[in-house]
């Protein structure tokens, strides 16, 4: 049958029908692209919201309230990475990666030093202070060291650098020119007060810094206190030495100063045990006895008059202020005194020296001490 012989109501009906499905399609059509872009401003703020978070959110887990990263030159990302997981607990160390990387942290090699990361620190944060390569110096205080091998022990155990560079810088001809003073002297310019460094500081950049530490304490009135006394800041200082090593009782410091000071004038030798031991290098020894004084070095004190050539052992600063007010007496004599209490008796004469002594080495074989 042609569409000519189609009854009108019959086209028109199909006509309205067929416009109905159209209809019906873009309607359903402007339904799906609402979703579509309710969906996609759902996952942008979604995005935005997990990006502010993570933005915002502390980096790590650490309960330290400063974590201190150590980055040795030469190193990589992947050792760095281990450390800030160790130290740091990272929250989300796979999405941190990608955030470092994307920042041009993980390539090549990184900026060396002491990096101090607070408590609390974002991503964005932490790797920002890694980047900017702005270190955190680090102070250390050396304490009783006695021998050089101690000293430098003590201080490459703090610093990235090598015992063996160290020493061979400090006895460098070119080193000692520079600061007027052996390798053994340099020892007295190791003060027991904090000095700040950098963590990954060179050799000479820490000696210059003791140096200079150095030089600071004596201007002024130190040295003018050592020159009334007719010393040097070497001897004042390797004196302060032996009167510490001599008494763990502050208190009669300038006592024994003043003592020794009267030996030094009178060109009496000073007879301390202390540079017995260091003489011996047996730092152990609680009894110095007749064969221990025979010890041929310029430290036996019992062979040699005057100083030792360097201190036996970095005394405190206050005990060098000591030395420097020592007390104006006329003892020449000291011994322990037989109560053990840490205390000594002093003398002005042999007579009454020895009779002291002798109460101090009865009570020595009374306990059995060797």
């Amino acid at each position: 049958m042609n569409r000519r012989s189609t009854p009108l109501h019959r086209r028109i009906g199909g006509y309205r029908s067929s416009l109905s499905s159209k209809r019906r399609g873009r309607s359903r059509g402007r339904r799906i692209g609402r979703i579509a872009l309710v969906l996609l401003l759902f996952i942008l703020l979604a995005l935005t919201a997990g990006g502010v978070y993570l933005y915002n959110t502390p980096a790590g887990r650490g309960a330290e309230e400063t974590a201190y990263l150590l980055i040795a030159p030469g190193s990589g990302y992947a050792q760095l990475e281990k450390q800030i997981q160790s130290k740091i607990w990272l929250r989300f160390p796979a999405l941190f990666r990608y955030y470092a990387q994307w920042r041009g942290l993980t390539t090549g090699t990184l900026r060396s030093g002491r990096y101090a990361i607070p408590r609390g620190a974002t991503m964005p944060e932490l790797v920002d202070i890694l980047q900017r390569g702005k270190q955190a110096p680090l102070t250390i205080t050396p304490t009783a060291q006695r021998t050089e091998a101690e000293i430098i022990d003590f201080l490459t155990s703090h610093l990235w650098l090598r015992a063996d560079s160290l020493r061979a810088l400090m006895h460098s001809p070119r080193m000692q020119e520079r600061y007027g003073v052996s390798a053994e002297a340099f020892r007295a310019e190791v003060l027991r007060q904090p000095l700040t460094v950098y963590w990954d500081t060179s050799a000479e950049a820490l000696l210059d810094s003791i140096h200079s530490g150095y030089l600071s304490f004596w201007s002024g009135a130190r040295s003018k206190q050592a020159a009334a006394l007719g010393l040097s800041p070497l001897q004042v200082t390797t004196l302060a030495s032996i009167v510490e090593s001599e008494s763990a009782k502050s208190d009669e410091y300038r006592r024994i100063a003043g003592l020794y000071l009267n030996r030094l004038r009178q060109g009496i030798r000073l007879q301390s045990d202390p540079t017995v031991k260091f003489a011996l290098g047996d730092f152990s020894l609680r009894r110095i006895r007749g064969e221990h004084l025979s010890v041929s070095s310029p430290y036996n004190t019992y062979q040699v008059v005057g100083l030792p050539p360097a201190p036996i052992v970095l005394p405190r600063t206050s005990t060098i202020d000591s030395v420097l007010s020592a007390e104006q007496h006329d003892y020449i004599y000291m011994c322990a005194r037989e109560d053990f209490s840490g205390y000594h008796s002093f003398a002005p004469d042999y007579a009454t020296h020895q009779a002291n002594a002798r109460r101090y080495q009865q009570e020595l074989n009374r306990r059995g001490i060797n």
